[in-house]
Parts: structure tokens; C-alpha cells; sequence
């Protein structure tokens, strides 16, 4: 789990092997509470096996 500047808190599923590292992520869900937003997160398979610099891209559109 990770915060941003604003308070966005980041969750990254199975990432405890990556803490303190930079990693690739794809965007799984946003989800907006009264207390502020989450998103969720995967890692992408090249940054798990290469350490990749970080990157955000979006969640494949559902439509």
C-alpha cells in the first residue's frame, strides 16, 4: 500500500516481494469514498521480472 501527495491510497495485489522498489502497474479499479479515493493495482509480468521503472497505465476499458 502506498499514498500519493494528495491522499490517494494505492493498493498493489501481491507486491509485499517489491516493497521499497519501482514497478510497472496496471490500474484494476478507483473506488471514491467520503474518507477520499483508492485505487487498486497489479503488477505488469516485465516489471515483476525486471525491476522496470515506475509507470501507471490505465485499466482496459470495459465497453
Amino acid at each position: 500500500m502506498a499514498y500519493l501527495d494528495d491522499g490517494t491510497m494505492i493498493v498493489i495485489d501481491d507486491a509485499r516481494k517489491s516493497i521499497g522498489k519501482k514497478v510497472d502497474i496496471s490500474v484494476t479499479s478507483v473506488l471514491q469514498t467520503t474518507a477520499g479515493r483508492m485505487i487498486f493495482a497489479k503488477m505488469r509480468e516485465e516489471s515483476a521480472e525486471h525491476n522496470a521503472p515506475a509507470t501507471v497505465y490505465p485499466a482496459p476499458s470495459r465497453g
